[in-house]
């Protein structure tokens, strides 16, 4: 099933959300195809500092590994753009890493890498 720009905008939002996007960063989330990959949604997320990064969410990608894929790639980009500091970070008191994305029944959550049991909803 091709993946639709509406519910792909939803995902980028709720993730950028979740991880507090630095303010003046722009969203742009188009249709479209990239070079090496086939049709699909891209994600382009460009920061007042004049870099970006996209994510090519490819249509042959279930749902629930485009919006892995998507979370995983914003998570890092936001992550390289803070110097390094953990965002989200992890739920467990003491662990100074990033929560890690993971997706259940359609829905993404920010758990723990280290002790699966640790998580919070996004």
């Amino acid at each position: 099933m091709a993946l639709d720009v509406g519910t792909v905008r939803g995902w980028a939002e709720s993730v950028l959300r979740g991880l507090g996007a630095p303010d003046g960063a722009v969203l742009q989330v188009a249709q479209g195809t990239a070079p090496g990959a086939g049709a699909g949604v891209h994600v382009t997320l460009a920061y007042p500092d004049g870099s970006s990064v996209t994510v090519d969410l490819d249509d042959a990608l279930p749902e629930p590994e485009a919006l892995l894929l998507l979370a995983e790639q914003l998570q890092d980009s936001l992550v390289e753009s803070t110097g390094g500091r953990p965002v989200p970070p992890c739920p467990v008191p003491g662990h100074a890493h990033p929560a890690a994305p993971r997706v259940s029944n359609g829905a993404l959550s920010w758990r723990c890498p280290v002790d699966d049991a640790g998580g919070a909803g996004s």
